[in-house]
Protein backbone atom coordinates (compact mmCIF):
# COMPACT_ATOMS: atom_id res chain seq x y z
CA UNK A 1 0.00 0.00 0.00
CA UNK A 2 1.22 3.31 -1.06
CA UNK A 3 -0.76 6.70 -1.58
CA UNK A 4 1.68 9.41 -2.29
CA UNK A 5 3.08 8.90 1.14
CA UNK A 6 3.12 12.35 2.30
CA UNK A 7 2.14 12.42 6.07
CA UNK A 8 -1.67 12.78 6.01
CA UNK A 9 -3.73 13.07 9.37
CA UNK A 10 -6.39 10.63 8.70
CA UNK A 11 -7.06 7.09 6.52
CA UNK A 12 -10.87 7.17 5.07
CA UNK A 13 -12.57 4.62 3.17
CA UNK A 14 -14.62 6.56 0.96
CA UNK A 15 -17.93 5.13 -0.92
CA UNK A 16 -19.31 5.84 -4.30
CA UNK A 17 -21.78 8.49 -3.48
CA UNK A 18 -19.08 10.43 -0.93
CA UNK A 19 -16.31 10.17 -4.10
CA UNK A 20 -19.29 11.56 -6.61
CA UNK A 21 -20.28 14.72 -4.55
CA UNK A 22 -16.39 15.08 -3.78
CA UNK A 23 -15.86 15.19 -7.81
CA UNK A 24 -18.97 17.48 -8.11
CA UNK A 25 -18.11 20.02 -5.78
CA UNK A 26 -14.30 20.24 -7.22
CA UNK A 27 -12.58 19.50 -3.94
CA UNK A 28 -11.38 15.42 -5.06
CA UNK A 29 -7.69 16.93 -5.52
CA UNK A 30 -7.67 18.68 -2.45
CA UNK A 31 -9.19 16.04 -0.10
CA UNK A 32 -6.53 14.00 -1.91
CA UNK A 33 -3.52 15.90 -0.29
CA UNK A 34 -5.33 15.75 2.63
CA UNK A 35 -6.22 12.56 3.54
CA UNK A 36 -5.45 8.84 3.05
CA UNK A 37 -8.45 7.63 0.89
CA UNK A 38 -8.97 4.14 0.55
CA UNK A 39 -11.39 2.96 -2.04
CA UNK A 40 -13.06 -0.35 -2.55
CA UNK A 41 -12.61 -2.32 -5.29
CA UNK A 42 -16.32 -2.61 -6.29
CA UNK A 43 -16.25 1.52 -5.91
CA UNK A 44 -13.10 1.57 -8.23
CA UNK A 45 -14.38 -0.74 -11.33
CA UNK A 46 -18.04 -0.32 -11.19
CA UNK A 47 -19.59 2.32 -9.18
CA UNK A 48 -17.80 5.63 -9.24
CA UNK A 49 -17.19 5.94 -13.05
CA UNK A 50 -18.96 9.34 -13.65
CA UNK A 51 -20.84 12.56 -11.96
CA UNK A 52 -23.35 14.74 -13.64
CA UNK A 53 -22.74 18.25 -12.72
CA UNK A 54 -25.75 20.04 -10.83
CA UNK A 55 -25.45 23.59 -12.64
CA UNK A 56 -23.97 22.56 -16.05
CA UNK A 57 -26.02 19.41 -16.21
CA UNK A 58 -22.71 17.69 -17.85
CA UNK A 59 -21.25 14.33 -17.18
CA UNK A 60 -18.03 14.34 -16.10
CA UNK A 61 -15.76 10.92 -15.99
CA UNK A 62 -14.13 10.23 -12.94
CA UNK A 63 -11.11 8.40 -13.40
CA UNK A 64 -10.57 6.37 -10.04
CA UNK A 65 -8.14 3.23 -11.89
CA UNK A 66 -6.05 6.01 -12.99
CA UNK A 67 -5.48 7.25 -9.08
CA UNK A 68 -4.99 3.89 -8.36
CA UNK A 69 -2.05 3.58 -11.27
CA UNK A 70 -0.34 6.63 -9.54
CA UNK A 71 -0.60 5.85 -6.13
CA UNK A 72 -2.72 8.47 -5.41
CA UNK A 73 -5.78 6.68 -3.84
CA UNK A 74 -5.31 2.62 -2.40
CA UNK A 75 -8.22 0.40 -3.99
CA UNK A 76 -8.87 -2.49 -1.20
CA UNK A 77 -10.69 -5.73 -2.07
CA UNK A 78 -12.36 -7.83 0.64
CA UNK A 79 -11.78 -11.36 -0.42
CA UNK A 80 -14.88 -14.23 -0.01
CA UNK A 81 -14.34 -15.00 3.15
CA UNK A 82 -14.81 -11.38 4.23
CA UNK A 83 -18.04 -11.06 2.44
CA UNK A 84 -19.14 -14.56 4.14
CA UNK A 85 -18.59 -13.02 7.43
CA UNK A 86 -20.41 -10.07 6.74
CA UNK A 87 -23.02 -12.41 5.52
CA UNK A 88 -22.74 -14.30 8.82
CA UNK A 89 -24.12 -11.70 10.51
CA UNK A 90 -26.05 -9.33 9.07
CA UNK A 91 -29.76 -10.23 8.34
CA UNK A 92 -31.02 -10.45 4.71
CA UNK A 93 -33.11 -7.68 4.94
CA UNK A 94 -29.76 -4.90 6.34
CA UNK A 95 -27.46 -6.83 3.57
CA UNK A 96 -30.46 -6.03 1.05
CA UNK A 97 -30.21 -1.86 1.44
CA UNK A 98 -26.92 -2.15 0.66
CA UNK A 99 -24.92 -1.33 -2.51
CA UNK A 100 -21.83 -3.50 -3.48
CA UNK A 101 -19.35 -1.14 -2.80
CA UNK A 102 -20.59 -0.30 0.69
CA UNK A 103 -21.36 -3.75 1.92
CA UNK A 104 -17.18 -4.65 0.57
CA UNK A 105 -16.48 -1.69 2.43
CA UNK A 106 -18.33 -2.57 5.84
CA UNK A 107 -16.84 -6.64 4.72
CA UNK A 108 -13.14 -4.36 5.09
CA UNK A 109 -14.13 -2.85 8.41
CA UNK A 110 -14.78 -5.83 9.86
CA UNK A 111 -12.19 -7.68 8.66
CA UNK A 112 -9.25 -5.67 10.72
CA UNK A 113 -7.76 -5.00 7.75
CA UNK A 114 -9.31 -1.60 7.62
CA UNK A 115 -8.30 -0.78 11.27
CA UNK A 116 -4.47 -1.56 10.33
CA UNK A 117 -4.93 1.85 8.28
CA UNK A 118 -7.40 3.52 11.49
CA UNK A 119 -9.34 4.34 8.97
CA UNK A 120 -12.73 5.79 9.05
CA UNK A 121 -15.93 5.04 6.96
CA UNK A 122 -17.48 7.47 5.04
CA UNK A 123 -20.70 7.02 3.72
CA UNK A 124 -24.05 9.26 3.06
CA UNK A 125 -26.33 6.44 2.43
CA UNK A 126 -28.66 5.66 5.90
CA UNK A 127 -28.80 1.73 5.42
CA UNK A 128 -24.61 1.60 5.49
CA UNK A 129 -24.41 4.21 8.45
CA UNK A 130 -26.69 1.86 9.88
CA UNK A 131 -25.42 -1.29 9.44
CA UNK A 132 -21.70 0.20 10.53
CA UNK A 133 -23.56 0.71 13.69
CA UNK A 134 -25.19 -2.97 14.48
CA UNK A 135 -21.44 -3.85 13.33
CA UNK A 136 -20.28 -2.40 16.85
CA UNK A 137 -18.01 0.12 14.37
CA UNK A 138 -19.92 3.67 14.97
CA UNK A 139 -16.54 5.27 16.03
CA UNK A 140 -15.49 4.47 12.83
CA UNK A 141 -17.76 6.61 10.92
CA UNK A 142 -17.61 9.86 9.66
CA UNK A 143 -20.10 12.18 7.72
CA UNK A 144 -18.86 14.33 4.48
CA UNK A 145 -19.17 17.21 6.57
CA UNK A 146 -17.45 16.13 9.49
CA UNK A 147 -14.48 14.85 7.01
CA UNK A 148 -14.66 18.21 5.30
CA UNK A 149 -14.47 20.11 8.87
CA UNK A 150 -11.49 17.85 9.34
CA UNK A 151 -9.36 19.35 6.24
CA UNK A 152 -10.23 22.73 6.94
CA UNK A 153 -13.46 22.76 4.14
CA UNK A 154 -16.55 24.11 4.40
CA UNK A 155 -19.28 23.20 1.90
CA UNK A 156 -22.97 23.66 1.20
CA UNK A 157 -24.24 19.53 1.47
CA UNK A 158 -27.49 18.08 0.90
CA UNK A 159 -29.14 16.66 3.95
CA UNK A 160 -27.73 13.03 3.75
CA UNK A 161 -23.98 14.45 3.92
CA UNK A 162 -24.71 16.08 7.05
CA UNK A 163 -23.43 15.18 10.57
CA UNK A 164 -26.83 15.50 11.75
CA UNK A 165 -28.26 12.94 9.28
CA UNK A 166 -24.96 10.85 9.80
CA UNK A 167 -25.80 10.73 13.97
CA UNK A 168 -29.46 9.92 13.78
CA UNK A 169 -28.49 6.72 11.43
CA UNK A 170 -25.61 5.64 13.81
CA UNK A 171 -27.80 5.63 16.72
CA UNK A 172 -30.29 3.77 15.07
CA UNK A 173 -27.86 1.29 14.17
CA UNK A 174 -26.84 1.43 17.76
CA UNK A 175 -30.37 0.56 19.40
CA UNK A 176 -31.25 -2.01 16.94
CA UNK A 177 -27.45 -3.71 18.12
CA UNK A 178 -28.95 -4.16 21.25
CA UNK A 179 -31.68 -5.35 19.93
CA UNK A 180 -30.80 -7.33 17.78
CA UNK A 181 -32.94 -6.21 14.48
CA UNK A 182 -31.08 -6.63 11.49
CA UNK A 183 -28.23 -8.80 12.86
CA UNK A 184 -28.69 -12.68 12.39
CA UNK A 185 -29.15 -14.57 15.63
Amino acid sequence: MNAKSTKKSISVILDAMIIIEVHELGIWKHLLNKIKVLVPSTVVRDEALYFDTKKRKNRSAIHLVQSVKSHEIIELAANVEELQNLQGILDYATLGGLHAGETEALALMISGRAETESALFCTADGAAIRALALLGKREYGISLEALLHKVGLQKPLDQHFKEGFFRKHLDRGSQDRVTGIGLKE
